[in-house]
């Protein structure tokens, strides 16, 4: 201890029988002012100020002068105190609030440095904003244009190797990296909803679609979407194995003229029509068909005709009257005596049918999406030599090609295999269009086209 003034803040002590002891309590006072909670109005005015208020201070930088900071040192704390310039010369630890910096500078020996220079370990904080406000919903915000994260090398006591780990609680939770735009969520990646690892995006932070997910079990990579190669879908041939209720996209047993095909309504109820007379199978064989395909029918007495989605003939093998859509609203303005057709005038001028393939897609694969073609089978048995099936990708005049003819009349066409683009999106699905057209010269007695494969 020090014998005239404490060691820390230097105050003086009181002597015994010391005259004037005012003088001292006042000079000790007059340091705790300056000393305890210091506020600084800068760290960079080098000219000493003309006219400086009582109780002001500053910390000196290197080469400050005037009347009496000539006499100060660097880094020492200017205070006017009762008309006078004091003098603290600052210990290692003393912390100031410097005004013009809004922050607090602590003098670590040699210089002043900013308070969170010094701060080396940070525990169980509730928020933290870098450069903006962290709230309830964000307990961690960062407003910064670039970040580095870099490893410890091993000279420095590290293993040189670097990982950022994620965890989620269980499987259906969420563990993934959002990339935003105008805080609109626009891809994802990560584990979303189970532990398979997805690549996901968005046009509007509502509708997701998975453009690549990898099994976690198999290292299998699955790209739901397709792969395109400077914007032409590179293809990739995916067979479809089934038969029956699964790859059969259209087949007709019962004898039937060529497209168009027409019944009359005598009911509606829901989603289900009732025709006049025993005739559903001149639109599919429902057994082979259904589960496979939706064929697109119309309504011919409306202006302008309206559309549906054949999905089944629920009353297959008994009455064989009913036509089952995918929408029951499609026909909710449909009426007994209206004309319900099978065939639509093509861009060829041509009759044929639209076929909707994703209900084989969802068998198959287990989702839906727009293949860039498909392989198919057809076998036909009519009554002419030279009747044909053709497949079309769009119903273009030149686009038709023919996937089974008769050459015998009354003998069952070989299955040929026939591959065709698929350019036409379906309106109700996420797969491309099938157009069917028929050429008879009279009837035919089965029909049969068959998906073996679709190109994705």
């Amino acid at each position: 201890m020090s014998d005239d003034s404490t060691p820390r803040l230097g105050l003086p002590w009181l002597m015994p029988a010391q005259a004037q002891k005012h003088v001292t309590v006042n000079e000790a006072l007059r340091r705790l002012d300056a000393l305890v909670g210091p506020r600084a109005l800068s760290r960079t005015t080098a000219a000493e100020p003309a006219d400086p208020a009582d109780g002001e201070a500053w910390i000196l930088p290197a080469g400050a002068s005037g009347a009496r900071w000539d006499d100060f040192a660097e880094n020492d704390l200017a205070v006017f105190q009762d008309g006078a310039w004091a003098r603290y010369a600052p210990d290692g630890g003393l912390a100031v609030w410097v005004v013009d910096e809004a922050r607090t500078v602590v003098f670590d020996g040699a210089a002043w440095r900013p308070a969170e220079e010094l701060i080396e370990t940070l525990q169980n904080l509730s928020r933290l904003g870098l450069g903006t406000a962290a709230d309830a919903a964000n307990p961690f915000a960062a407003r910064l244009n670039a970040a580095l994260w870099t490893a410890l090398a091993a000279g420095a006591g590290g293993s040189g190797d670097l990982r950022v780990a994620f965890d989620k609680e269980a499987a259906a939770n969420v563990v993934s990296l959002l990339l935003q735009s105008g805080a609109s969520g626009r891809a994802e990646i990560g584990l979303v909803g189970d532990d398979d690892l997805a690549v996901k995006v968005s046009p509007d932070g509502q509708a997701w679609q998975t453009a690549l997910s990898i099994d976690r079990a198999t290292g299998g990579v699955d790209f739901s979407r397709g792969v395109s190669i400077a914007g032409t879908p590179a293809g990739a041939l995916m067979f479809t194995p089934g038969g029956k209720g699964v790859n059969a996209i259209w087949r007709v047993d019962a004898e039937h003229s060529e497209l168009p095909r027409t019944a009359t309504i005598y009911a509606v109820s829901g989603d289900v029509i009732t025709i006049s007379g025993a005739s559903a199978d001149i639109f599919a064989k429902h057994d082979v068909w259904s589960g496979s395909s939706y064929l697109r029918i119309w309504n011919a007495s409306k202006a302008p005709e309206e559309a549906a989605w054949m999905k089944a003939i629920p009353d297959w093998g008994a009455g064989n009257s009913q036509l089952q859509v995918t929408d029951a609203a499609d026909i909710a303005g449909w009426a007994a005596g209206d004309t319900v057709r099978l065939g639509e005038l093509a861009p060829s001028n041509e009759w044929v049918a639209a076929i909707d393939i994703s209900p084989m897609m969802m068998q198959v694969f287990g989702y839906a999406f727009r293949q860039s073609g498909v392989m198919v089978k057809a076998n036909l048995l009519s009554a002419s030599a030279g009747d044909d099936v053709a497949v079309s990708p769009n119903g273009e005049k030149g686009d038709y090609v023919s996937a089974s003819g008769t050459a015998v009349a009354g003998i069952l066409s070989g299955a040929g295999v026939t591959i065709i683009p698929s350019t036409k999106p379906s309106p109700i699905s996420n797969s491309n269009l099938v157009f069917v057209r028929e050429k008879f010269a009279t009837n035919a007695t089965v029909e049969l086209v068959s998906v073996m494969a679709v190109l994705q």
